[in-house]
């Protein structure tokens, strides 16, 4: 009773704040639909209090749950038991890395040299994490960047590792900095943004990165621009493609990119000879046009290794004579349905993963003897995750894990093609052994078949009595392949099934899976995701009483979409910082670099197209929708707050008017961006949402008990 009064409430006083503030002049584009909350996008400020104020309500919800401190005591003895380590870069004689322990769970810098013990070098301040580093090429110095609470947008500082200073240079407005240390390691190629204007759209914020050459010591406001798009493409550049340089030791050529910035696989490349840069001046040649599919590269000496989309939704692998761009290039792998997902290199051969019609591979190619493809054996049936090379080194290492087996990184040595442990991973003092994954293949409306990943207890009886999570993301051709994650097994020991729908518009079976879901084909991301709900419901795993869905981002989409269209479906939903008012798009920061993936409202088939997808205005009176929880940063610079803050409120406007309404909540964290700021934040909206859905999908609440 206490919670049904709770919810009540809340319902009650969301009620009159969003009347209060409702609009009913404002029109919905060109169509003749009122949108009533149209004031949230503009009165930033009061969208805030909203939400402020519906976290305050919906905190106590959440918190009077029983269950919640149990899970998260759980959730705690995973962490206290191990800690993590990634993100490894071998420079000179030192190996740098992340790691965090069960004493510090937050990712600090570390480095080790060999026959010494390691060394913590960065260890960043209560509300801020490391966002990215790169060390130089003899191990002296790093280049890093710190996230403030969530924000993506940060500077470039430099780290002497030998004595600690820090250099008073400090480079500001980068978001993704590609830094490139040359090969006298006192300076590096980085990216950066504009500074801002005052009258900047959002979107603009995002726009204009140029690559640029800082010398250690220096103001970086002397640093040269040495690309741009301008300086290859002319006036008609697109200010919001991404740019990047690349450069490899043992050679006498740069590299530099242009691609999409969010959606698309094909960049265009060009090439100079180290010794003829010179700023803008720089003579840049483009060797592959943005045309030819290529979608990533590597190179080495005077070669450049291309990874090409083909007609058969795989990949071509082929090397171009940097010296002699225009010959034909020589093929070296090919193939079908699947994903590329490591392309890197050592300093002897090619190394590559990828999935090949649903079987994942890992390969090695020497450099002498390009058609001598070798496999590199795996300890265990699992994903290559990280592969972690260096080209004064012919040995790799890589990390590999499964759905229920906990990651473990290996030393990999061709000369005897051995693969042994490193141990750099502490063994995991849980398991997943009591449990089992299918791999299942569920049947769209279209007649194409899709893949269903199931995780449950073994010898479960398949009689739709178990609560069930269905996550899915399924856009920018992003891939969800095996990985482990020890927070899953809460869920499961209280009877759960996890579940993972690879839909259209990721990239699990190639190219031409993200192109089905994708503009013109994003409905069949929706479609896709909801066959999977019922085939989970058809074949015995659940029923819709004990069905969750979650997704997170431009997942938002299909988990708005698909509880808008089959309500009676599901039984909760979670969507987490989500796009869910497509039709304004254009209005978010990173909107205008989603027309190509989800439409353009500029034209009138984009409008239509945004329409069918939107969340928001598909909303529908007298309609019983299900529980919802929304999760939502408020420093998001990739979607702003104001489109999770819109489709809660249209949601509890259409509850108010039912006799017993499903709950709304909504929870804004202060300090957090697009991704939570912490590690802390992360498991705390995870049990956030877990402690939701095991409220809302049990048939008695109070007989729960979380192991």
């Amino acid at each position: 009773m206490l919670i049904k009064k709770i919810i009540m409430v809340s319902l009650y006083l969301l009620a009159s704040v969003s009347y209060c503030y409702a609009r009913t002049d404002v029109l919905f584009d060109s169509q003749k639909t009122r949108d009533h909350y149209r004031w949230m996008e503009v009165e930033q400020n009061h969208t805030a209090q909203w939400l402020k104020l519906r976290t305050k309500q919906s905190r106590k919800t959440i918190d009077a749950l029983p269950w919640r401190e149990a899970a998260e005591s759980q959730l705690n003895a995973f962490i206290s038991a191990e800690g993590t380590l990634s993100d490894i870069y071998d420079a000179g004689e030192s190996r740098f890395y992340l790691r965090t322990t069960p004493e510090f769970p937050y990712l600090r810098l570390f480095v080790k040299q060999k026959s010494s013990s390691e060394q913590l070098i960065i260890d960043p301040p209560v509300g801020s994490g490391i966002h990215f580093f790169s060390p130089s090429h003899d191990g002296r110095y790093v280049a890093y960047g710190l996230s403030e609470n969530g924000a993506e947008i940060t500077s470039i500082k430099i780290l002497d590792v030998r004595s600690g200073k820090r250099f008073d240079d400090v480079i500001p407005r980068v978001r993704y900095p590609n830094i490139v240390w040359r090969p006298d390691n006192r300076s590096f190629f980085y990216t950066r943004l504009p500074s801002v204007k005052i009258n900047d759209l959002v979107s603009e914020r995002l726009a204009g990165e140029k690559v640029y050459l800082h010398h250690i010591g220096q103001n970086y406001k002397n640093d040269a621009t040495v690309f741009d798009s301008h300086m290859v493409s002319g006036p008609n550049a697109n200010n919001y493609d991404d740019v990047a340089l690349y450069v490899s030791p043992d050679s006498d050529w740069l590299l530099a990119s242009i691609s999409p910035s969010i959606s698309g696989y094909s960049r265009s490349i060009f090439a100079v000879r180290a010794e003829a840069l010179n700023g803008r001046k720089t003579p840049w040649m483009k060797i592959i046009d943005g045309k030819e599919n290529v979608s990533d590269f590597v190179f080495s000496g005077k070669w450049l290794y291309l990874a090409r989309y083909n007609l058969s939704s795989g990949y071509l692998v082929t090397r171009l004579d940097l010296g002699k761009p225009h010959t034909a290039e020589e093929k070296v792998l090919e193939w079908s349905n699947g994903e590329l997902t490591g392309f890197t290199i050592s300093g002897d051969a090619l190394y590559i993963t990828y999935h090949d019609s649903g079987t994942n591979k890992f390969v090695r190619v020497p450099f002498v003897n390009i058609n001598h493809v070798q496999n590199v054996p795996r300890p265990f049936d699992g994903e290559v995750t990280a592969l972690f090379s260096g080209i004064d080194r012919r040995g790799i290492l890589f990390t590999l894990q499964g759905w229920t087996s906990p990651p473990r990184i290996f030393h990999y040595d061709p000369d005897n093609s051995s693969v042994e442990n490193t141990n750099l991973i502490e063994p995991k003092s849980y398991s997943f052994s009591d449990y089992e994954v299918e791999e299942k293949w569920v049947m769209s409306k279209d007649q194409v078949r899709v893949p269903l990943t199931i995780i449950h207890r073994r010898g479960m009886r398949l009689d739709g009595s178990a609560p069930t999570w269905l996550s899915a993301y399924g856009a920018y051709g992003s891939s969800t392949f095996p990985n482990f994650d020890p927070s899953r097994l809460i869920w499961l020991r209280n009877g759960g099934i996890i579940a993972i729908a690879h839909v259209r518009g990721g990239g699990e079976l190639g190219p031409a899976w993200h192109e089905g879901g994708r503009g013109s084909n994003k409905e069949n991301s929706i479609t896709d995701f909801i066959q999977c709900a019922e085939y989970l419901v058809s074949h015995g795993y659940t029923k819709p009483a004990r069905l969750a869905i979650s997704g997170e981002s431009a997942g938002g989409i299909i988990i708005g979409m698909a509880m808008v269209q089959r309500p009676q479906l599901f039984a909760a939903a979670a969507i987490d910082v989500g796009i869910l008012n497509t039709s304004r798009l254009d209005q978010i920061p990173i909107g205008p670099m989603n027309f190509e993936e989800f439409g353009s409202p500029s034209t009138e088939p984009g409008r239509r197209e945004l329409r069918k997808i939107d969340a928001y205005n598909n909303l529908q009176d007298g309609v019983h929708y299900p529980a919802v929880i929304l999760t939502v940063g408020l420093n998001d610079a990739r979607v702003s707050p104001w489109q999770t803050a819109k489709f809660a409120a249209r949601l509890e406007e259409i509850a108010l008017r039912e006799k017993k309404p499903n709950p709304v909540l909504i929870l804004a964290e202060n300090n957090s961006g697009h991704s939570p700021s912490t590690y802390a934040e992360a498991d705390a909206k995870f049990l956030d949402i877990m402690s939701f859905f095991i409220w809302r999908t049990a048939d008695d609440a109070s007989s729960i008990s979380v192991p």
